[in-house]
């Protein structure tokens, strides 16, 4: 899931991280900040840590239990609350005159409160000792048999792939973040799913990595719409966000192993996640399966290849593991039964192409004009060369 600029706590959450950061400070957060606060690490780096380890602790009130749990305990006593809202509590390693000490709220008590209600973590079973056999009579020594040669060793499995980068270049360390330049890109892609797939009149649609629930809300025609994440926290925005509308149901379930039978949907959505999942290729083929024949694929991707990397690799400069390209993506397309039949650019500004230009420019490209510009020269240059590619893809 992207980040979800639009909900107040996790806006102004992410907000007063970024005013405060300095280059040495270490975040633990959700997934989901990633996006917005670069440096930001899952909550398994917390895993034998202790909370004194990290500048900045953000938990998330309804989600504890995906903290460890002994770090999770030692937060109250090793770090102080010096930011709350309904959602969040960030902790710091102490107080100061402009970071107050929360511990006395409303917000910190229900912190506390759902902390003390997790259940205890079960202990480790203890081995079982197996029991002697019966002694039996001796029976006549057998032959051996031949002993059967060694299998030859099987080659290691690849490891999942697992993008610790985020998705675009102002959210990229040491970037600018961009608030104007992520909501713009949202809102292009918003404006590709009207292009691609109109009302969606009377379709069964399925949201994959479906985040709040933003893109759902675009097909008013749909029959059914069904969001898959793996946050739940994000489930749950998405089931308030359209609690009265029956159409909608939202489901936690992994993007590479979908429990929905074959052919379930007439089109499916994989929009602004795709680099994040661990396996890319699985989640496609789950996509592909579970779509009718006739059915739409549509999905958007971050250009390894895009113009703005190009022209870094060719200067010498860094460039980081971003996305895919777009032969990779219609490969693993087609590899499972789906042909692109669109495609599209998205966005491509000139000042991300040249090493230490982003931050020279970064007021300018906040600008709405030169937003659109970056919009419309996107949609010019294609997906060969733009900052993102969006295509759809239908099953043969």
């Amino acid at each position: 899931m992207s980040f979800p600029h639009d909900d107040t706590a996790w806006a102004e959450t992410a907000q007063f991280l970024r005013g405060r950061l300095t280059p040495a400070d270490r975040v633990v957060a959700p997934d989901p900040f990633r996006w917005a606060i670069p440096r930001a690490e899952p909550f398994a780096a917390a895993t034998g840590r202790a909370p004194a380890d990290f500048a900045w602790v953000v938990a998330h009130k309804g989600e504890l239990d995906r903290i460890p749990r002994g770090f999770l305990d030692a937060l109250p006593r090793d770090a102080v609350p010096v930011f709350a809202n309904p959602v969040f509590v960030v902790f710091a390693r102490t107080a100061s005159p402009g970071l107050p000490d929360l511990t006395e709220t409303d917000h910190f008590r229900a912190f506390e409160a759902n902390r003390l209600a997790l259940p205890p973590e079960p202990e480790p079973e203890p081995a079982a000792v197996p029991e002697p056999p019966p002694a039996v009579a001796e029976a006549p020594a057998r032959p051996l048999p031949a002993a059967r040669p060694p299998s030859p060793p099987r080659p290691p499995r690849s490891p999942p792939r697992i993008s610790e980068m985020p998705p675009r270049p102002w959210l990229l360390p040491g970037g600018t973040p961009g608030p104007a330049r992520e909501a713009a890109f949202q809102a292009e892609l918003d404006r590709l799913v009207a292009e691609y797939l109109g009302e969606a009149r009377e379709e069964v649609v399925l949201d994959i990595a479906c985040g709040p629930g933003r893109l759902g809300g675009l097909l008013p025609g749909a029959a059914r719409i069904t969001g898959t994440d793996q946050s739940q926290a994000a489930l749950d925005a998405a089931a308030i966000r359209h609690g009265g509308d029956q159409r909608f149901d939202f489901i936690r379930m992994d993007a590479a192993r979908l429990s929905f039978p074959e052919a379930s949907f007439d089109t499916a959505l994989l929009l602004d996640s795709l680099e994040m999942l661990p396996d890319p290729a699985a989640a496609l083929a789950e996509a592909a399966r579970v779509l009718a024949r006739g059915g739409r694929l549509m999905l958007s991707a971050m250009n390894r290849d895009s113009l703005a990397l190009r022209a870094r690799r060719r200067l010498g400069g860094e460039v980081p593991p971003l996305g895919f390209t777009l032969a990779e993506v219609t490969g693993m397309l087609r590899a499972v039964g789906l042909t692109v039949t669109r495609s599209d650019g998205c966005f491509l500004s000139p000042g991300w192409a040249l090493p230490g230009a982003a931050p020279g420019l970064a007021a300018l490209e906040e600008d709405p004009e030169f937003i659109e510009a970056a919009r419309r020269l996107g949609r010019r240059a294609g997906p060969e060369d733009s900052l993102a590619f969006v295509l759809l893809a239908r099953k043969g």
